[in-house]
């Protein structure tokens, strides 16, 4: 079973990344507040890079455009079995990214039966919060190159199993 393309909670619309998408995601990750915390998101962020990966690694079903009731508020995707996301600052700080992740995982477990990995860098603390409530737990400590900032930083490396999924997930 393949994962469905557009996905919804109460207060969100998750759907393939599309070209409208553009000019949010671009002025979004030009934000060293967002980028800072990503591994392989350049900076600057331009209209070329969008498309470069719009059209090359945004795969429907695995990578999802992220919408509240204002528009644009992020992207989200479970890509070769890892989690990864980010918020747009004006959707930050309102549950936006442990709802949309726990209906993204929802999404994966129900098509594949395989463990998901994912991480943060050190200092991140509100994805370990995100990650920490989903059931994610720490394998272990690495550096990893922060392509914005051009220099490897410490990182936490996550997984979370099915059964820790099952766990975490409210009743």
């Amino acid at each position: 079973m393949q994962p469905r393309a557009k996905l919804a909670t109460v207060r969100l619309r998750l759907r393939p990344v599309a070209p409208e998408d553009e000019a949010d995601v671009v002025a979004a990750l030009n934000d060293y507040g967002v980028t800072g915390w990503l591994s392989v998101v350049p900076f600057p962020y331009t209209a070329s890079d969008f498309r470069l990966f719009q059209q090359g690694y945004a795969v429907p079903g695995q990578t999802y455009s992220i919408h509240d009731s204002l528009g644009h508020a992020g992207i989200i995707g479970v890509e070769d079995r890892t989690l990864g996301y980010w918020l747009a600052p004006r959707a930050q700080g309102r549950g936006y990214a442990s709802e949309a992740a726990r209906t993204v995982l929802a999404e994966h477990f129900a098509c594949a039966p395989g463990d998901i990995a994912s991480g943060y860098f050190d200092g991140n603390s509100r994805s370990a919060n995100v990650l920490r409530k989903l059931g994610f737990d720490e394998i272990g400590r690495d550096r990893k190159f922060c392509r914005a900032l051009g220099r490897d930083r410490p990182h936490v490396t996550l997984r979370l199993t099915r059964a820790a999924w099952e766990a975490s997930r409210p009743a």
